[in-house]
């Protein structure tokens, strides 16, 4: 879900040994349907709040999903 720019995404998966982040990871990865080694943790490894490094050339087909979760614009 996107909030105020921020994408919200929730895990099952315990946040021990990385699982959990692994598994946010894993999340966003199939919503691009990337592979999940195209996009890498920067921040936030033991926190709630992650910062994913999306890559360039990801960045236009990031930005249309997002768009997506938004709807039609508004006429």
């Amino acid at each position: 879900m996107l909030r105020g720019g921020i994408l919200n995404v929730a895990v099952g998966m315990p946040p021990e040994g990385g699982k959990a982040n692994a598994a946010a990871l894993e999340l966003i990865a199939k919503w691009l349907r990337v592979a999940p080694s195209r996009l890498s943790l920067v921040s936030g490894k033991s926190s709630r709040n992650k910062l994913v490094f999306v890559p360039d050339e990801l960045e236009e087909k990031y930005l249309a999903k997002l768009g997506e979760l938004h709807g039609p614009p508004a006429e």
